[in-house]
């Protein structure tokens, strides 16, 4: 749904609400449940531009209406951190309800990524930008709160870039487990949260996605590019990831460094993976996160003496998908030049960066039963911050030894087997949303 095509609430624009302090001057985005609206607050000594989030107070069934109170009481709770979109006050007027918000005067992190192009090969604004949103993720955390939607559509910038907030609680949760599986956008999802690798697990913790989705979006940052399409045994690039550590480097012009922090982060049993604050120390130890010369050779080398990609066998006819929209653009037969030399990777192909194709359909409950053979997973362990992790003394070290975490799950399975780690035959759906609106999921 487009702006053209929404109902709005009753009345033309602009339009004057909360005793004249508010004026709604034009819609800026649409969404399931309201519309946002860029506005000007008369409130306060001088004139601010607003982001005001329109929903309705009517119409609702009770589901929907616990998760609208939901949405609004863990975002005022958090707005409190420069990474989170300050939600100023609520007003209820008539039928509608109106979040008041700050307003990111340059749009949301993808299209400062993709039109834009503003961080590739700037290491310190991808280190800056990366800690800011680790830190609102910290920060929510510490509240008790997972935001469950953590992506670039979901991230609103301003001063050229340099600064990111977080915003969209409309998937925020304060529970530390979770039984509703497929609860995520597509890109950014964590595998625990789809349910296909621990089929018998009842449940999942919630913290563990958002460093999940973290890892993706630095990918993104420095590569302008989507690591796979989806982290299930159906995805061909997840699985060659999966079963070759170095397989990122291949087909992305990443660092050894940077490839090292991803392993970390990328770990289908959300128990092995990092935590947040192990996290921050890495990524301050990085020198870059791109590739140098020296590593593209390394690389290109490398691609031209390993033997070709295994093709995985898929479960999709366990997995039942819609159709994906055709990638933007290729990565087969790449180039990546530095000077006079010329360099290709793997022709395997990664999805582009693109707006996420929307989150899963509604998310699947499974019951908390005693007979689960796994029982829930437990929550990831905090590691402290000294004292942990360190990055790898070789910078340029290709070859790396199959003993991270991530690896684990894998050991001693051939690919054909990888499939026989999906038996639930019951898997949610892809749908597509058309508005990329950072306010909305």
């Amino acid at each position: 749904m487009n702006a053209s095509t929404s109902t709005h609430p009753a009345g033309g624009l602009p339009r004057i609400i909360d005793n004249g302090c508010l004026e709604l001057t034009s819609v800026i985005g649409t969404g399931a449940y309201g519309v946002v609206y860029l506005a000007i607050d008369y409130k306060y000594s001088q004139p601010l531009w607003r982001a005001v989030k329109c929903l309705r107070r009517h119409g609702l069934d009770s589901r929907q209406k616990h998760f609208q109170r939901r949405e609004i009481a863990l975002h005022r709770l958090a707005s409190a951190h420069p990474s989170i979109i300050a939600m100023d006050r609520m007003i209820e007027e008539d039928d509608n309800v109106y979040v008041v918000m700050e307003f990111g005067e340059e749009g949301d992190l993808f299209a400062m990524i993709t039109d834009q192009q503003r961080y590739v090969g700037d290491d310190e604004l991808i280190r800056d930008v990366f800690l800011q949103l680790l830190d609102g993720v910290a920060w929510l955390h510490s509240l008790g709160i997972s935001h469950r939607d953590i992506k670039p559509e979901n991230i609103v910038c301003s001063q050229d870039g340099t600064r990111v907030r977080i915003c969209d609680f409309g998937l925020a949760t304060s529970e530390q487990e979770s039984s509703e599986f497929g609860c995520g956008s597509t890109f950014y999802i964590a595998p625990e949260c789809l349910g296909d690798w621990f089929p018998d697990t009842p449940s999942y913790p919630t913290r563990p996605g958002d460093v999940w989705s973290l890892g993706v979006i630095l990918v993104n940052l420095v590569c302008g590019r989507n690591p796979w399409r989806i982290a299930s045994p159906s995805d061909e690039s997840f699985n060659s990831f999966l079963n070759d550590p170095n397989f990122l480097r291949r087909i992305l012009p990443i660092s050894s460094q940077c490839l090292f922090v991803l392993q970390q982060i990328f770990t289908i049993n959300p128990a092995d993976r990092i935590s947040l604050a192990a996290l921050r120390k890495l990524v301050l130890e990085v020198d870059t996160f791109t590739m140098g010369e020296e590593e593209l050779r390394l690389a290109h080398y490398a691609a031209q003496d390993s033997t070709p990609t295994p093709q995985y066998q898929t479960v999709e006819s366990l997995m039942p998908l819609q159709e994906v929209p055709e990638i933007e653009g290729e990565v087969e037969g790449e180039t990546w030049q530095t000077e006079d030399t010329v360099f290709v990777f793997d022709e395997l192909e990664t999805p582009s960066l693109r707006a996420d194709s929307g989150p899963l359909s509604s998310p699947i409950h499974r019951s908390r039963s005693s007979s689960s053979n796994g029982g829930s997973l437990p929550p990831t362990p905090q590691l402290l911050a000294e004292g942990g992790l360190t990055l790898p003394q070789h910078q340029y070290q290709y070859q790396y030894q199959n003993q991270h975490p991530f690896f684990e799950v894998l050991k001693g399975k051939t690919p054909s087997s990888i499939s026989e780690l999906r038996v639930n035959p019951i898997s949610p759906e892809l749908s597509t949303v058309n508005s990329p609106n950072p306010f909305f999921r």
